[in-house]
């Protein structure tokens, strides 16, 4: 376990922790508005739930990885 955290710390840095973020933003503010415009509300719900998830996972796992001390 403390093998896998330590490679884990290697690769999700702030590099990793921006794209994550950046991807949850964009699903939320250029995909959900174009599903809404096509009418397809159950993609326009999973996109949503996506973004958010990105957000908050990004964030999470970021966290997880600072404050571990392997």
């Amino acid at each position: 376990m403390q093998a896998f955290m330590m490679k884990f710390k290697e690769i999700y840095d702030g590099y990793m922790f921006g794209l994550v973020l950046f991807v949850g933003v964009f699903l939320l503010l250029r995909d959900v508005p174009l599903l809404r415009k096509k009418k397809l509300m159950r993609d326009m719900k999973i996109a949503k739930a996506l973004g958010y998830t990105y957000i908050v996972g990004g964030i999470a796992l970021f966290i997880i990885a600072k404050v571990y001390r392997g």
